[in-house]
Order: structure tokens, then C-alpha cells, then sequence
């Protein structure tokens, strides 16, 4: 788990697990202040760097389709979207991008 700091306020976070050859992206998010300045981009590249370190093969997530700045994001780190599973959790639904590691 990640968290960023704005003016010593904590306004941002993501975790990811391992899950084999892959991490997953558990969770990313941020308070609309944080907006603006990057942050997204600078946790992923944790979680990138942090892969790495480990011999990661692939990168992936899941997300909702009405988070369409988070979705714009992912997409400029390099991640694409993929048929794989879940495509909903308790009625919302879902769809899973994903990347190599050595992308974005």
C-alpha cells in the first residue's frame, strides 16, 4: 500500500497484491484536491517500480465504466482493456485493464 502526501495530507492511495507472475491493482484513489498535480501517475510508478523489483510479468485491475478519469489514467499509463473477469461486483459492473510491466 501507497499512500500520497500534499502539503504533509495524506490525498491519495493505491495497494496491489501478487498474485503470481502478476500484481493486481487493488484500489486507487484520491480527493478531487489532489487533482492537477499528478499524483495518480506517481503512485502507479510505485506500483510499477515496485513490480519490477519483483520479476512482475503483467500489471491489471479492475474498474467501473462510469470512472471515466480514472479509466483516461490507466489508459496513458498503457493499460488496455481485456475480456478477462469479474464483470461485476454485487450488481455494479466491472471490467479489467491490464499492462506489462516494463509499459508506461
Amino acid at each position: 500500500m501507497w499512500v500520497a502526501l500534499l502539503n504533509g495530507t495524506v490525498v491519495a492511495t493505491v495497494s496491489a497484491v501478487s498474485d503470481g507472475e502478476s500484481l493486481y491493482v487493488r484500489g486507487m484513489a484520491a480527493l478531487p484536491s489532489a487533482r492537477g498535480h499528478q499524483i495518480g501517475k506517481l503512485l502507479m510508478d510505485s506500483v510499477q517500480d515496485f513490480a519490477a523489483a519483483r520479476a512482475c510479468k503483467r500489471l491489471y485491475l479492475s474498474t467501473t465504466p462510469f470512472l471515466s478519469r480514472a479509466i483516461a489514467l490507466y489508459e496513458r499509463l498503457g493499460f488496455i482493456r481485456t475480456d478477462e473477469g469479474p464483470h461485476d461486483l454485487n450488481g455494479t459492473p466491472l471490467f479489467t485493464m491490464e499492462r506489462t510491466c516494463g509499459a508506461g
